[in-house]
């Protein structure tokens, strides 16, 4: 066989070597491998016909790693992975079931191109490509604000690294998405399954009890009628201190196909995540936390600026009461940006008074303080108990197909999804966000054949319309989690909150979580440490129990916005060779903003907005297949999308400028203007029956989400992409993924946690939002990316049912935050499952992190933050299943 492409070899571009490799690799791999094919084609046709069926079983079987699930959830239409111009992965049905999926973090065993991070016990949305991404249901994309991880709607998942599809509207995340696909009814017979894991027993540290079952039942109602019923039940403790996941799942389906070219499916789900909790991680982040769980433990100082000055308490150990002796004043050292102590300053008696309160700007850390010392931390601690999260979600999805003819169709589908979520934790850092989606594509299918030039072609084309509208109301307080870093997380953890920290005992009488800060802007609250203090003004907020919000924030609001999007994608086959697609889309939005707290605010700041724009997005792939089961392509999209942000999924506030001094009161126009484009050269091949094999290289631009600060940076990343799913027979399977990637932000804001990181010297400023460090914004490398990444898992099964899976992952050093300070070493984990399998029953037993590894993903995705998340110690779980 051979393959010819109009490419110079001397071309020494990167892409087009790539390119070029890949051709001369596929008809090196064709040529290597026909010999095989064509005696593997001979045994077939000595075989039985039985022998053929069994084979046939084998390729579509629930758990085959191979990808052989046609995806509809890229262009629209059904391509295999083979033919399809981007990298794509898949996961299976056995694989959501029995797999210990905690997070989003998790998926790195079925893909490349994901960076563990966010941690945090929750999130079903990965970070692909070092950047965000979006979660959709059936093709259709869903709100994905964090809750813990819940599969019991679904049934299998198409993982695609890149912007969506130009049929699927515009999108915020352009690192990749993942369109988890839901559990069908079956017409062929009536199917029941229960399964569950118990857990979790934690050898080296303490133990939690926990527990997830699944009912899914499925089945005829007559001949044209179908229904599929599942319902999951988990209250689990998980592995670190005080944090729970607790929820109840509900979903149902039906499909209706009363004739041979109408079908009808419909699903509707209830989630109720009614308790559960973010991990809160270690803060201080230091080499000597990172190399042997050292902690810097005790008292930090903090920085309060009174008038021109800038004054910190003298205090007389680092105990967490101490008394404070006296004050010094502290000038910043414009060389090293250290703020000093000024000397000959001591004084006894507090600055800060009743006529002149002082504003907390930032802390430091001084190790030479009695009491202030390094201490060994287990990576079980966690969080306050009296935190508590919930989140409800109901969706609902309805998909109508018409075929007009054997290759014409028309497709309606509605997504319909209602989300109330409440985060409540450090004391003061609150979340309430409610958000409404209604979502309608309607599409034309058609798929053609005939002759163009005396070439045949096969045109498959989708070609619709989009309507959809989302409502927002997002309101936060964010008071002191800018302290994060002053907390001393060896203490007790309910001591985890400013009344604690600061010596707040004239509570607010109003009542409720961080009731000691005020209801107006500027109260002045006393400190029994620090005298008078100025703390931001507060509003009491009802939703089940008292929470308070920021009224006039960057991330308070209730947004609604409509966009209507055209779109139309063609893809071309030339002589079952040569492809072509084309697609191109055009989006009007209507968006709307305004301050929903505007009633109670203390200075009755209303502000609202609207405005219009107009969004385009365009993709064009080229491929050759030099083999029938092999292909190489090229594709380049280019889009503009929206940007939602702050602490939801919402629009957001623009931000005051000279030329705008008004801009705070505006829609943040820049939101509406996030271009995105993505190169991708790629290889992907089938051998035989047995093995898949695909690699891409890429290079992404994309302006970010606009952080609560409303900044927006622009993120580069370029980097390679190999998957290896090789199944040898039903006894042995496996999988490989290998990463590589590098990146950097222009137009980054140092604004955050720790603008030059925790450093225990008595004079490196942290947590103070850049105030008082002044670190410029530019252009920094990426940091929390560990530039190289390998994941896979073999599998064997013996005959007799038994059977060993080992999975395990690779990540490279990466730094920490922008000041790289420090630095995360190479780290790995293993898992092992033990496991038997019958006709209608199995049993199993996961081992997870089987040599009790210290690894850490980053607490936040801010690349400011000091705030690290140990991952999970060695701990095991067991489960189980019956089938009737």
């Amino acid at each position: 066989m051979s393959a010819k492409l109009f490419l110079n070899p001397r071309d020494k571009s990167f892409s087009h070597t790539l390119l070029y490799s890949a051709v001369v690799l596929s008809v090196f791999s064709a040529g290597a491998v026909v010999a095989q094919v064509d005696d593997r084609k001979k045994t077939q046709e000595s075989k039985t016909l039985e022998t053929v069926i069994v084979h046939g079983n084998k390729v579509n079987s629930a758990d085959d790693v191979l990808p052989g699930r046609k995806v509809r959830g890229i262009y629209g239409t059904e391509t295999s992975v083979v033919d399809t111009p981007r990298s794509v992965s898949q996961i299976n049905a056995e694989q959501l079931a029995k797999d210990p999926i905690f997070s989003a973090d998790d998926l790195i065993k079925y893909t490349p191109g994901l960076t563990k991070g966010g941690g945090q016990n929750a999130g079903i949305a990965p970070i692909f490509r070092a950047q965000g991404s979006e979660v959709f249901q059936d093709g259709q994309r869903g709100y994905s604000v964090r809750h813990p991880a819940n599969l019991n709607a679904y049934e299998g998942a198409d993982i695609v690294a890149g912007p969506s599809s130009v049929v699927f509207g515009s999108a915020t995340g352009s690192g990749g998405y993942i369109n988890y696909l839901t559990k069908k009814p079956k017409f062929d017979q009536q199917q029941t399954r229960i399964n569950g894991v118990l857990g979790t027993w934690v050898p080296d540290g303490d133990s939690r009890s926990g527990s997830r079952v699944t009912l899914d039942t499925t089945g005829p109602i007559s001949e044209d009628l179908a229904y599929r019923v599942s319902i999951t039940r988990q209250r689990w403790e998980d592995y670190y201190d005080n944090v729970e996941s607790n929820f109840d799942a509900y979903y149902g389906a039906i499909a209706w196909q009363p004739s041979s070219n109408f079908r009808l499916d419909w699903n509707v789900s209830y989630d109720d995540y009614f308790d559960w909790n973010i991990t809160h991680g270690w803060n201080r982040a230091s080499q000597e936390l990172v190399d042997s769980s050292q902690y810097w433990a005790g008292r930090a100082t903090p920085i309060i600026q009174n008038g021109s000055n800038y004054w910190s308490p003298v205090f007389a150990t680092g105990a967490a009461d101490s008394t404070v002796l006296g004050w010094v004043r502290r000038s910043r050292d414009t060389a090293t940006g250290k703020y000093l102590v000024v000397e000959d300053s001591f004084q006894t008696t507090s600055p800060n008074t009743l006529q002149s309160p002082g504003v907390v700007r930032g802390w430091i850390y001084d190790p030479t303080l009695a009491g202030n010392e390094l201490v060994k931390l287990s990576p079980q601690v966690s969080q306050r108990a009296e935190d508590q999260n919930t989140s409800e979600r109901t969706k609902s999805q309805l998909r109508l197909q018409w075929d007009l003819a054997a290759n014409i169709s028309l497709v309606n589908s509605t997504y319909f999804q209602d989300s109330a979520d409440t985060t409540d934790a450090t004391a003061t850092f609150q979340v309430q966000s409610k958000d409404k989606i209604v979502d309608n594509r309607t599409e034309f299918l058609w798929k053609g054949e005939y002759n163009l030039f005396n070439l045949s072609v096969v045109h498959d084309t989708n070609t619709g319309v989009i309507y959809r509208n989302e409502k927002n109301r997002s309101i936060a307080a964010n008071n002191s989690f800018f302290h994060i870093n002053a907390y001393d997380i060896s203490l007790d953890t309910s001591t985890k909150s400013p009344q604690y920290l600061f010596g707040i005992t004239d509570l607010n009488p109003a009542g409720g979580n961080a009731a000691w800060i005020g209801e107006n802007a500027g109260v002045r609250v006393y400190s029994e440490y620090f005298g008078y203090l100025n703390f931001p003004g507060m509003v009491a907020i009802e939703n089940g129990k008292k929470l308070y919000a920021e009224t006039y924030a960057s991330y308070t609001s209730q947004a609604d916005w409509t966009t209507v999007t055209a779109f139309t994608q063609h893809n071309f086959l030339f002589e079952n060779r040569y492809g072509l697609n084309l697609g191109a889309s055009r989006s009007y939005v209507d968006a709307s903003i305004k301050n929903p707290l505007a009633d109670l605010d203390p200075q009755g700041r209303e502000r609202k907005d609207s405005d219009s724009y107009s969004l385009y997005a365009g993709q064009v792939s080229l491929y050759v297949k030099p083999t029938e089961n092999s292909s190489v392509y090229v594709t380049y999209d280019r889009s503009i999308a929206i940007n939602t942000g702050g602490f939801a999924s919402t629009l957001s506030w623009g931000a005051n400028s000279t030329a705008n001094p008004n801009g705070a009161n505006e829609l943040n126009d820049l939101a509406f203007d996030s271009l995105s484009e993505l190169y991708e050269v790629g290889y992907k091949t089938n051998i035989g029956d047995n093995l898949f094999w695909s690699i891409a290289w890429f290079e992404q631009a994309r302006d970010t989400n606009p952080d609560q600060f409303n900044n927006i940076a622009r993120f580069h990343v370029t980097g390679v992409e190999s998957v290896l799913r090789y199944q040898f027979s039903e006894q042995l399977r496996s999988g490989l993924n290998l990463t590589k990637i590098e990146g950097y932000n222009e137009y980054q804001s140092q604004a955050g946690f720790a603008p030059r990181g925790f450093v225990a010297d008595g004079s490196t400023v942290f947590s103070d939002n850049n105030v008082l460090n002044l670190l410029p914004a530019g252009r920094f490398d990426a940091v929390q990316i560990p530039e190289y990444t390998l994941s896979g898992f073999v599998d064997y099964r013996f005959t007799s049912g038994f059977g060993v899976e080992l999975s395990a992952w690779w990540t490279s050093d990466w730094y920490v935050n922008l000041s790289k300070t420090v630095k995360i070493p190479n780290e790995f984990n293993i898992d092992s499952t033990f496991y038997y399998r019958a006709d209608n029953w199995s049993a199993a037993l996961q081992v997870l992190n089987l040599t009790d590894e210290l690894n850490f993903v980053n607490g936040l995705s801010a690349p400011t933050n000091t705030f690290l998340q140990p991952m999970r110690g060695r701990s095991v779980q067991a489960q189980f299943e019956y089938k009737f």
